[in-house]
């Protein structure tokens, strides 16, 4: 098999953009051999005269692989050594014609006979090097204007980048393909699409940790400021990479005309939390399952403590919109229900100087889904006061008495809950309710927390019951002040799940089956 068949099969299409096709890293790496290079260059005896020493060892040894790759492609691969002899190297690529840099043809000029223009256009120019603007090479004189189209053409298949975790943020060239495949679109929002991907595993660096099977979401902004907020949040959330319940961004990137902007995300195959409770619906609630729960509550609790306490010194950070649906459920091999990580930091609220914006007021805007926001955020109370905080902590509340439901109950009791208190006239389904000018928990809320206590599974001494009581006690709290904050719920939340793994009895409560 040629050096070209090598290179050529399979081939890759760039999903975003049908028309571009690219070569994998490794398949170049594999194709490169010295033996295949040796082959390549000696079926020519010009070409195998032109080489002083091994030609292999010098594409391998000073990377030109790429460029002898682009050279084979336009059937001129002997030109590789001159190439090399001006200094070039797959880094200086993509290669960019100096004829389009020069000015318009002047009035003389247009009066050229057609060979002179032609011999004018073909020899008067250079390719240079992208990176290095004085770094430049004159094809050789048999080369006509065909054969520099088709190496300008042809670089771009072996140009698709190589994403690492680093946290650069990258603007690659429009014409450079995207190494992705298994291309699905997920969600369509306005401005925002994301779409469900994987990327080839030598196109990347560090994905595997969060992406093990390499899955990835890919989070398409088309305006700049909403892409530049959500950036910003994540990049400040890297400094919390021992908190194994948040979803850490991968890679930014940005690029086209018009210019889109990206954010590479772990993809998360369970779905997010409502689609846990309702996939996983038919499942027995053995005490395995509610322990596993409470751990996920349990490190749900040390995310929200990392946002808000850990980020770095005078940041203070909230997420702003906790939600089943910003909850993420992924598919791990340790262990067997997966982990559930908070995500979507795009409205996140990270301010310097306590909860206070750069003049100096307070936090007032609504961001939250409405089921799930602090009766804070109301606008019909129109308290003006600032957005601590603790107003997660109610969002959390909420999250954990739909689990508690989940738990005990199923899915469909989820569902009834959401439409009980939607069918008092609060269209919004909140865990509040107006009365007046003041807020109070709502009373659905407060029956079906005392329906749930007659369950022997939340009874006073399990660990569902002492939960409740947290709910009720600590976190569904009207009063901003009298709400505790991410610490306390995770220290509270550690000794229930230490005690929970020491006595088993105190998942399910007394008299009932350990099965």
């Amino acid at each position: 098999m040629t050096l070209y068949k090598k290179l050529t099969h399979p081939k890759f299409l760039d999903p975003l953009h049908a028309s571009r096709q690219y070569v994998p890293r490794d398949i170049v790496d594999k194709a490169m051999t010295k033996d295949n290079i040796e082959a390549q260059l000696g079926k020519k005896g010009r070409t195998c005269m032109k080489f002083r020493s091994s030609p292999a060892e010098k594409i391998v040894t000073r990377n030109a692989k790429n460029l002898l790759a682009v050279l084979v492609f336009c059937k001129k691969a002997g030109d590789v050594e001159d190439l090399l002899e001006h200094g070039f190297t797959d880094e200086d690529l993509p290669l960019i014609s100096t004829k389009d840099d020069l000015p318009l043809p002047s009035t003389k000029d247009s009066f050229k006979s057609t060979d002179e223009a032609s011999e004018t256009m073909e020899h008067d120019f250079e390719l240079r090097s992208a990176g290095d603007p004085k770094k430049k090479w004159r094809p050789p004189e048999e080369w006509d204007e065909q054969d520099v189209d088709c190496f300008l053409q042809m670089q771009w298949m072996f140009l698709a980048p190589v994403f690492d975790v680093s946290g650069t943020h990258r603007q690659i060239l429009r014409d450079c393909p995207l190494p992705f495949s298994d291309f699905t679109e997920i969600m369509s929002h306005n401005t925002v699409v994301v779409y469900k991907a994987k990327v080839n595993s030598s196109h990347q660096q560090g994905f595997e940790k969060e992406a093990p099977n390499l899955h990835i979401a890919l989070k398409e902004f088309k305006i700049s400021k909403e892409f530049k907020k959500e950036q910003d949040n994540m990049e400040k959330i890297r400094g919390l990479q021992r908190y194994k319940h948040i979803t850490q961004s991968l890679a930014t990137f940005e690029q086209g005309d018009p210019k889109r902007y990206y954010i590479i995300l772990p993809f998360a195959e369970g779905g997010d939390l409502t689609d846990f409770w309702r996939t996983k619906d038919i499942k027995s609630r053995t005490p395995a399952l509610t322990l596993w729960s409470l751990k996920q509550m349990l490190g749900l609790a040390d995310a929200l403590q990392g946002l808000h306490k850990h980020i770095d010194i005078g940041a203070n950070c909230r997420h702003g919109d906790l939600k089943p649906g910003n909850i993420l459920h992924f598919i791990t091999d340790g262990q067997p229900e997966g982990i559930l990580k908070i995500s979507d930091f795009g409205i996140s609220r990270i301010h310097i100087n306590e909860t206070f914006q750069r003049e100096g007021k307070p936090t007032t805007t609504r961001a939250t889904t409405p089921s799930y926001e602090a009766p804070e955020a109301s606008p019909i109370l129109n308290l003006k006061q600032e957005r601590s905080r603790r107003y997660d902590l109610w969002s959390m509340g909420c999250i954990y008495l739909e689990f508690v439901i989940w738990l005990v109950e199923d899915w469909e009791a989820v569902q009834s809950f959401t439409k009980a208190r939607e069918s008092d006239g609060n269209r919004e389904m909140l865990f509040y309710q107006i009365d007046g000018t003041t807020a109070k928990v709502h009373q659905q809320v407060l029956d079906k927390m005392s329906c749930l206590r007659k369950h022997p599974q939340c009874s006073p001494g399990t660990a569902l019951g002492e939960l409740l009581d947290m709910i009720e006690r600590s976190l569904l709290v009207v009063d901003v002040e009298c709400r505790v904050d991410s610490t306390y719920l995770y220290n509270r939340l550690t000794k229930v799940v230490r005690q929970a793994e020491a006595l088993p009895r105190y998942l399910v409560g007394e008299g009932q089956s350990m099965g």
